[in-house]
């Protein structure tokens, strides 16, 4: 029933708007007509009520049919719709042809037959909705939908329901008059539940679609109600409404298929079954003290039914979340945490400590791993890895204290509250516990080791400084055998002569904007097609060659030039945008901003102003953060975020999983899109635990209204085990690497998204790149 922007027939647009016009007219005037007072004399008028009134129903037809005719794309739901409103119209056709002359009019009539069959017309076209959406939304939000249409219909049942199958009649008259009021509230369950698989943001059509139902059913039950009592006439305004709700339905179709409305936040997502289960309860009091139509009282009892099932598969829910979380922490062979464990629990912890307080981090390799491998075999292997656990937990574990293995032979210990000496002391004593003798198949082994120690303030201390400083510290212990080494400066690569004549070049380099922005695509899971990539930063040294970011940024860091660097990358990004923007390739692109420019107040306002300048679509640029980020001044963070999203611009949440992975925080801050990192992605196919998390993670950023992006996507099997599971977007080296802006316009054309972008992408549609990192 929707369709892609900008496709159009071509034939019928030079018509349209003069079309729209004649179908419009006698809809308006009827409506107008029923207005009290405008209206030239009481009663029924064969002109008014017969000729114009007909006339309305069946322009509204049209003009679905016409919108429909302008679609390039499917029409299946248009053709639907319209002969919906065509057989209704035929109904009132036949009720003021046959049916309004006869002294004795009968109910019910041929034309009741028209009337009802709208209705099944009308539940195809929406299930059709409902099962193109559902398969990539959790059913927690087909509950949310049930639970608010049942609420709603317990109101209307309370409502009007009573007075009108009050009435007296033939068995036909009684069925036929039950069957309008269930005929509607069935309609408004359905209706709320493809909403809310929309995440209350539907298409502009469905909007459409959905206030004209709306209005039908409100002017229905007025009819029948004014009916039951007796005071119905031809030519009121009910008989506005019913004309009012049929031409909304009939520009239903055409729209773009892009979500429209504001995004409702997490928190009103979740109060839907909330309040609709007080609705019920209230409708419970009232029955007490004025007794309900049976109708209204099972409704009732329904929601509460729905309401607890919807509660326990939240419970379900998150519990299998927090189970597959807590496993997806913990290394399988140790019991220890993993790397995951100490990007998550370490911030948590500097988060809970002064900005004073010193943090240490301590890396340590066991040196002759290898040999025992090799010499014993993986088995004795994996038995040393554990005793060396073991050994870890016994002299490091604390509650301030992370333990966890990186992987293979590496490990690292973060403590809060150690500062240079206790953080030697235990370096001394985990070294002295793990020199101790080894007894594997048989034979006593001495295992080497090598330990790094790291020492920064809380205020300043970032887990991948603490880290990398402690990998410099690691490797001086270990070419100088010297068993513990904490890290001072002197023996930084950067940190000599050469630190500081490589923080000139930088800087000098990022004020001219000669830094190097590759981009990597982001390819569409539904439809295969590029619209946005990501910028990554590279610098040329005149010596050293092409440079990854992790070679100079914590030279970056440490001279302080990450803000000028994230400006810098943030203008060339946006100069590319802009030159893509021009020669009609809208790409939209996509920054990581550091922390410090996050911090700034003023960020909305600089951003939108470089947007202004370039003359460049705020929807073409997209800013990643980080986690980290988001914990520390979770009120600065959501005022920034705001300010952002209110000028257009979209928000993600970077290497998500890897950092505080807070639910609190996806439900307050206004964020659009979460990308996991890619180290769950590592052995997916092979690790059940890994991907049950990547499963849960998708369906809970479904059921926030958000978009899930895997990156580090490196061969087929991985991407169709993420299309399985809803992932809607992929990016990695089974697509491309970050390539140059020109390099990448040519693969763009090579591999031209258009070609398949109405395609499902559950193998590869593009040509894959060699593997690697992405």
């Amino acid at each position: 029933m929707f369709v892609r922007r900008g496709q159009t027939r071509p034939t019928l647009t030079r018509w349209s708007l003069p079309l729209h016009a004649v179908l419009l007219s006698p809809p308006l005037v009827f409506a107008l007509s029923t207005i009290p007072g405008v209206r030239p004399h009481e009663g029924y008028s064969f002109l008014l009520d017969g000729l114009l009134n007909n006339l309305a129903y069946e322009s509204a037809a049209a003009l679905c049919l016409l919108r429909t005719l302008q679609i390039a794309g499917p029409r299946r739901g248009g053709y639907l719709l319209s002969a919906a409103l065509a057989v209704y119209g035929s109904g009132n056709v036949f009720w003021t042809i046959f049916v309004r002359p006869l002294p004795d009019q009968p109910y019910p009539s041929g034309a009741d037959v028209g009337f009802l069959l709208f209705y099944p017309s009308i539940f195809v076209s929406l299930i059709l909705l409902a099962q193109r959406r559902d398969a990539r939304h959790a059913r927690s939000l087909w509950l949310d939908g049930v639970v608010g249409g049942l609420a709603v219909g317990a109101v209307a049942a309370a409502a009007v329901i009573g007075p009108i199958v009050s009435a007296s009649g033939s068995w036909a008259a009684v069925a036929t008059t039950s069957a309008y009021p269930a005929l509607d509230l069935v309609l408004l369950l359905v209706l709320a539940a493809v909403l809310s698989l929309y995440g209350w943001r539907p298409p502009k059509g469905l909007w459409l679609l959905a206030a004209g139902l709306v209005v039908f059913v409100v002017a229905d039950l007025a009819y029948l109600f004014e009916t039951a009592q007796g005071t119905y006439t031809s030519g009121g305004p009910t008989d506005g409404v019913w004309v009012l709700g049929v031409v909304l339905m009939g520009f239903t179709p055409g729209w773009p298929s892009a979500p429209s409305g504001p995004r409702l936040p997490g928190w009103a997502l979740l109060s839907i079954p909330v309040l609709s289960t007080l609705v019920a309860l209230a409708v419970f009091v009232v029955d007490h003290l004025h007794p309900l139509h049976p109708v209204a009282v099972a409704l009732a009892a329904a929601v509460v039914l729905s309401a607890l099932g919807r509660l326990l598969f939240t419970f379900r829910e998150v519990t299998r979340l927090a189970e597959h979380r807590e496993l997806a922490m913990t290394d399988e062979l140790t019991g220890l945490g993993n790397r995951r464990a100490l990007y998550r629990r370490t911030p948590e912890l500097l988060a809970a400590a002064g900005p004073d307080t010193p943090v240490a981090l301590l890396l340590l390799d066991l040196d002759g791993f290898k040999e025992v491998n090799d010499s014993l075999g993986h088995q004795a292997g994996d038995s040393l890895l554990r005793d060396v656990a073991r050994r870890l937990r016994e002299v490091a574990d604390a509650p301030d204290t992370v333990v966890a293995r990186l992987g293979g032979d590496e490990f690292a210990i973060a403590r809060i509250g150690a500062g240079f000496a206790p953080a030697q002391e235990l370096a001394d004593a985990i070294h002295e516990s793990l020199m101790q003798a080894y007894t594997l198949e048989g034979v006593q082994v001495r295992a080497r080791t090598s330990i790094g120690i790291s020492v920064l303030p809380v205020g300043s201390a970032e887990l991948p400084t603490l880290l990398r400083q402690a990998d410099v510290a690691m490797y001086h212990a270990k070419t100088r055998h010297l068993g513990t080494f904490a890290y001072t400066v002197d023996v930084d690569e950067f940190a000599s002569g050469e630190r500081l004549e490589t923080a000139e070049l930088l800087r000098a380099d990022i004020a001219a904007r000669r830094l190097l922005l590759h981009y990597q695509p982001k390819v569409d899971v539904a439809t295969g097609a590029v619209d946005s990539v990501e910028a990554l930063v590279r610098w040329q040294h005149p010596r050293r060659g092409l440079l990854m970011p992790d070679a100079f940024l914590p030279v970056v860091e440490t001279a302080g030039l990450m803000e000028d660097l994230t400006r810098a990358v943030l203008e060339q990004a946006l100069d590319q945008a802009a030159a893509w923007w021009r020669a009609g390739r809208p790409l939209a692109i996509a920054v990581n901003l550091s922390a410090s420019s996050l911090g700034d107040q003023d960020l909305p306002d600089r951003v939108s102003k470089m947007l202004t300048e370039r003359q460049l679509p705020a929807r073409l640029l997209e800013i990643e953060i980080t986690e980290d980020f988001l914990m520390v001044d979770r009120e600065r963070a959501q005022g920034i975020l705001e300010g952002l999203r209110a000028r257009g611009i979209r928000i993600a949440v970077d290497d998500y999983g890897t950092g505080y992975s807070s639910l609190a925080y996806l439900r307050e801050l206004p964020i659009d899109d979460l990308k996991l990192d890619k180290s769950f992605l590592t052995d997916l196919m092979a690790d059940t635990r890994a991907l049950a998390i990547v499963q849960s993670t998708i369906m809970l950023a479904h059921s926030l209204g958000l978009r899930l992006v895997a990156e580090g996507v490196e061969d087929e099997a991985t991407s169709r085990e993420l299309a399985a599971a809803g992932c809607d977007v992929l990016q990695g080296w089974l697509y491309a690497k970050a390539l140059p802006a020109h390099e990448l316009e040519r693969w763009l054309t090579e591999h031209d998204p258009s070609a398949v972008a109405n395609r499902p992408l559950t193998t590869p549609v593009l040509t894959a790149s060699p593997g690697g990192p992405s």
